[in-house]
Formats: C-alpha cells, sequence, structure tokens
C-alpha cells in the first residue's frame, strides 16, 4: 500500500507539472450546466486557479474512487491501483489538464455509484436510492448530459430486483429537486425561458463520431478494448464471488451502459467522454489485475498499455 501511494504521488508530480508551466483555459462546452459556469468564470482571468482546482478533483475522484471500492469490498484486501489507473486515465491529455465539467460532477456521480451499491440486501432502500439520484441531480447541474445516469438508478433497481414502485418514485423525486432549485433560480432572474431551452439542446444532440488526430485515436481504441477485455473477465470471475460482490459490481455495468448512451444521445465529445469511463475502466483493469491466476498474456498487455500512455505523453509534450 505504501509503495502504491508513493508511485501515486511521483505520477501525479510527473503528469502535472507541465500543466502549471503552461496553464490552459477552462473547458468549456454548450452542455456546461450552470454550476460549472459559475465555478469555471472564478477561473477566467487565472488560469493556474484552474489548474490547480482540476488537480485537485482529480486527486479527490481517484482516492474516493479507491475508499468506494474498498468500501464494498471488491478486492479482498487494501489496494490502491484503482486511483492510480483513475490519476493516469484523467491526466493522459494535455489538452484536458485544465479544470473541465465532469470533474466536480464525477465527484457526485461517485457519491450515487456508492449509494446505489449500499442499497442491496436492504428491505427499505428509499434513503440510499435518494441520495443516488439526487447526487445525480446535482452533477447534471455540473454537466446536463449526465441526467441521463437517472436511468442507470433504474436499470440497477431491476438488477437488484426491485419491483415496488415507490423506490422508482423516490428516484424522481430525489433527481428532480435540484433542478426545482434551478429553474426557480431561472424564474426569478428572469431567464426562464432561455435556461429552459439549453437542457433539451444538450440533451438531444445525435452526432456523428469526429475525425481524430491519429495518436487519440489510437489511445481510445486501445482504451475501450481494454476495458471491454477486462469487463467481461472481470463479471465471469464475480459468478463465483458473494452474490453481494456480483450484484454490486453489476453497478458497474450499468453505468458503463448508460454512459456510452449518453455519448450517442447527446453529442458527446469523444476527448470527454473519457472522464466518464474512468471509473469502470479502473474497476475492470484493477479487477483483472488481482486475480490470482490471470493468464501470462494480460500481464503482458498491461505493460504495453502503460508504455503506450507514456510514449503518447512524451510524443504530445515534445
Amino acid at each position: 500500500m505504501f509503495l502504491q501511494v508513493t508511485l501515486f504521488a511521483v505520477i501525479l508530480f510527473a503528469l502535472w507539472i507541465p500543466s502549471f508551466v503552461n496553464p490552459i483555459l477552462p473547458v468549456l462546452s454548450p452542455s456546461d450546466g450552470p454550476l460549472y459556469i459559475l465555478l469555471s468564470g472564478f477561473c477566467r482571468y487565472f488560469p493556474s486557479l484552474g489548474v490547480a482546482l482540476a488537480l485537485f478533483l482529480v486527486v479527490v475522484q481517484s482516492v474516493a474512487l479507491y475508499y468506494v471500492f474498498e468500501s464494498n469490498g471488491f478486492f479482498g484486501r487494501r489496494n490502491f491501483m484503482p486511483a492510480i489507473i483513475a490519476l493516469l486515465s484523467l491526466s493522459w491529455n494535455l489538452n484536458y489538464q485544465t479544470l473541465h465539467a465532469l470533474l466536480p460532477a464525477g465527484i457526485f456521480v461517485l457519491i450515487a455509484l456508492n449509494s446505489l451499491m449500499l442499497a442491496y440486501g436492504k428491505q427499505t432502500s428509499y434513503h440510499q436510492v435518494f441520495t443516488a439520484s439526487f447526487s445525480i441531480g446535482i452533477a447534471a447541474l455540473f454537466y446536463f448530459p449526465l441526467a441521463y445516469l437517472l436511468l442507470m438508478v433504474w436499470f440497477t433497481l431491476i438488477t437488484f430486483r426491485v419491483s415496488s414502485w415507490r423506490e422508482y418514485a423516490v428516484s424522481l423525486i430525489g433527481f428532480v429537486l435540484p433542478f426545482i432549485y434551478y429553474l426557480s433560480w431561472l424564474f426569478w432572474s428572469d431567464n426562464f425561458l432561455n435556461g429552459l431551452k439549453q437542457i433539451p439542446d444538450s440533451l438531444f444532440k445525435i452526432t456523428y463520431l469526429p475525425n481524430l488526430n491519429p495518436e487519440f485515436t489510437i489511445w481510445l481504441s486501445i482504451s475501450i478494448f481494454i476495458m471491454l477485455v477486462t469487463m467481461f473477465a472481470v463479471l465471469n470471475i464475480m459468478n463465483d464471488k458473494l452474490i453481494s460482490l456480483r450484484r454490486r459490481s453489476w453497478v458497474l455495468f450499468n453505468f458503463s451502459l448508460t454512459s456510452l448512451l449518453i455519448v450517442f444521445l447527446s453529442g458527446w465529445q469523444i476527448l470527454a467522454s473519457n472522464y466518464l469511463f474512468v471509473i469502470p475502466l479502473s474497476f475492470f483493469i484493477t479487477g483483472s489485475l488481482v486475480i490470482i491466476k490471470r493468464p501470462f498474456w494480460f500481464e503482458i498487455f498491461a505493460i504495453a498499455y502503460f508504455v503506450l500512455f507514456i510514449a503518447l505523453r512524451f510524443y504530445m509534450a515534445f
């Protein structure tokens, strides 16, 4: 554990120093929610502040991800590998080492995931479902397309075989509450119609995937391939685990499926979508690495993936 934390600190230092040397303004998009617009406004004239805030959010999200997996007992022992993989995935692109709407929103997405995992096995899970839905509502106010994650809550309730209508009603109430506050603010600021129009414009924008640079295409393609391979490996292994671990691991699958829907339905920038897939990617890669009887070829593949990351960073830097 100490060696892993030390490795995390070394990687953090090595990857983020260039961002402070040449700070970049926060990433803005038409789908940004009011909370992110307010937050990024403070960094408009101070790029270094945006980079520092982004670094803080990356560390918080990486460490929080470790605690979510640890508290749910997925890997059986203290393993800081999910935080290291999250750090690498959130820092791979120099052009995105600054403030982005998905960084603060990711904290609330993690709260939602943890609440859904804790809901399994409880006779009444209203509190957990409400917390998850309310957190998704707040996350959507940072980045509107995240509203689709409400589907993840319903998929998870189906996975947990929850047939009562009350949980579904509670999820709707929790999700809508943050938007009620937002719409009320729009009304009192005389901007109701314009603000209301932005929500559907951000949610429904089906577009073709853009042409990417060769290095981006290679990295994203290999990352998707690794995520799919490790996903099937881990979910297959979970069949031999406790049913509680098996059900909770399917929360990550539901999250991945809903995230894929978000990318295609909202016309999401493919590079920015990397932020959302960090969570399942770190889970499935870590799960594959801690398997006792994993095949030798997989270790070689993991090392090659890490070497590719280093090569890509050097290529982008020089």
